[in-house]
């Protein structure tokens, strides 16, 4: 019953559906990490302190952690091509007025509407190809789309210092346009609605427990690195994000149509696989913020070199990745998954010894393993444990694993780089006038704890790991279906 309408498409029109939804989806990810390089520059144009251009960053992952629980009822409610040519005229505007910004405050307002953007691109990529793919293609198609996920935003810092060597940082947006544009115009010519719409009701009072709840939640997860955990500010916003996600967790379990259906996290498979996801989604995006820290403060790279440092990674994740949702089809995610967390460990145990005699190439090779690691967990799973899902839960399985992975970018970068500071801080309060040698050292030592603590919990992620059953099938999955495939 499941697949009969996934029969329904050909491998051709199953490019072409995907096709717009992988080039929009590449773009708004790459502006995830695109800035990252510019902070300095924007810092002393627009007249800021480091604290607040951090809000560029931070407001565009609150915006997708409060938009994506949100998108689930979105797919039920408009076409497929309508909520994406949404999204990307989103984007596009978000885009073109960030572009022509010369103050701050307009900057920031215009980068949530590109996360706003973002924030519903995702999804649809996702739901698509659960509905548009049998059960035993996933691993392909997901592959590819998990190859968008973790390349773009790791590529943002390699491009952004490239441009930023020729031009200013208002070509980070202008650049992206024609691809954009590009996009939206495949959207409207090959884009088919693949969704069944059930027009469930909007429920208000969900919609605003969820943005209390996640919005709190990754407001104050953020607001670690620069303020601390015990600042005020700090801990109302994540006891009211707690308490939101609590409440808006009761809500959805006694609506008929709730908003974010959490019943799926009855399935042991797929609770797992979110968790797993969320411990590896917190190593990029902290790796991808504290190597070229280290790299630019105590190896004295500019920041085109210290970008163009993590590109090796880059490039095997883009190969590792879809390769790694084929072997997914094969074997299943059992040794695909030990094996991604048994390299990232033997990385993080590594990258945890950095000392001052490290050099640029050892770096690169353990930043390459991590990447290695991070590619054969990603889609493997993802596409198990959405899965062992209903095809009623698509919508929503997808929802919580990318609200999940929002999550943990905003807590790895935040727990991570905080460690970080704090041990830097302290090792250096030691010296009245430090010397150059004494901050290489700070830093070192900075970077270790950080690289530390992650080594922990990669480590609890490879004992989470073998909890995985062996290859096992989609209780969903139609084998008289698969037969006629």
């Amino acid at each position: 019953m499941t697949d009969e309408k996934e029969l329904e498409f050909t491998d051709k029109q199953r490019v072409l559906i995907m096709m717009p939804l992988l080039i929009g989806g590449f773009i708004a990810l790459l502006n995830e990490t695109l800035l990252n390089v510019a902070f300095p520059q924007l810092m002393s144009t627009l007249h800021v302190s480091t604290s607040t251009v951090q809000w560029l960053g931070t407001a565009y992952m609150l915006i997708i952690g409060i938009l994506v629980p949100v998108v689930a009822f979105l797919l039920k409610t408009f076409s497929t091509k309508k909520l994406y040519l949404t999204a990307m005229i989103l984007f596009v505007v978000g885009t073109i007025c960030c572009g022509f910004s010369e103050l701050f405050p307009v900057l920031l307002i215009f980068r949530i509407v590109q996360g706003a953007g973002t924030g519903m691109l995702i999804p649809i990529m996702m739901n698509t190809i659960l509905e548009i793919y049998p059960t035993d293609k996933r691993g392909a198609a997901m592959g590819t789309s998990v190859l968008v996920i973790v390349v773009a935003p790791a590529i943002g810092p390699t491009l952004s210092g490239l441009i930023l060597q020729y031009l200013n940082w208002h070509w980070l947006f202008f650049l992206i346009l024609p691809l954009a544009l590009l996009a939206i115009i495949l959207g409207m010519i090959t884009l088919e609605n693949v969704t069944t719409l059930t027009k469930p009701k909007i429920d208000v009072l969900s919609v605003v427990l969820s943005t209390l709840g996640f919005g709190g939640l990754i407001f104050g997860i953020c607001s670690i690195e620069n303020m601390g955990f015990l600042n005020s500010t700090v801990m109302v916003s994540l006891l009211c994000g707690i308490g939101g996600l609590i409440l808006f967790s009761k809500r959805q379990f006694a609506l008929k149509q709730p908003m974010l259906e959490l019943r799926a996290l009855q399935y042991p498979t797929f609770t797992l696989g979110a968790v797993l996801m969320f411990i590896a989604f917190m190593m990029p995006f902290a790796v991808g913020i504290i190597l070229p820290t280290y790299t630019q403060s105590a190896l004295g790279l500019t920041p085109f070199a210290a970008g163009l440092a993590l590109l090796p990674g880059s490039i095997l994740g883009g190969v590792i990745t879809p390769l790694s949702g084929r072997l997914y089809d094969k074997i299943g995610a059992r040794p695909l998954v030990i094996g991604g967390f048994a390299a990232l460990t033997v990385a993080m145990f590594f990258l945890s010894q950095i000392s001052a005699s490290t050099n640029l190439i050892m770096l690169i090779i353990l930043q390459t393993c991590m990447t290695f690691g991070i590619s054969l967990i990603f889609t493997p799973t993802q596409t198990n444990s959405l899965n062992q899902l209903p095809k009623e839960y698509n919508a929503h399985g997808v929802a919580i694993l990318n609200t999940m992975q929002q999550i943990a970018a905003a807590f790895g970068s935040s727990l991570f780089i905080g460690l970080m500071g704090t041990v830097q801080t302290k090792h250096l309060e030691k010296f009245k006038n430090p010397s150059i040698s004494q901050q290489h050292a700070a830093i070192i030592s900075g970077v270790d704890m950080a690289f530390t603590a992650a080594l922990i919990i990669v480590v609890i992620g490879l004992i989470l790991s073998f909890l995985i059953k062996r290859r096992e099938i989609s209780p969903y999955l139609n084998q008289s279906n698969l037969k006629k495939e």
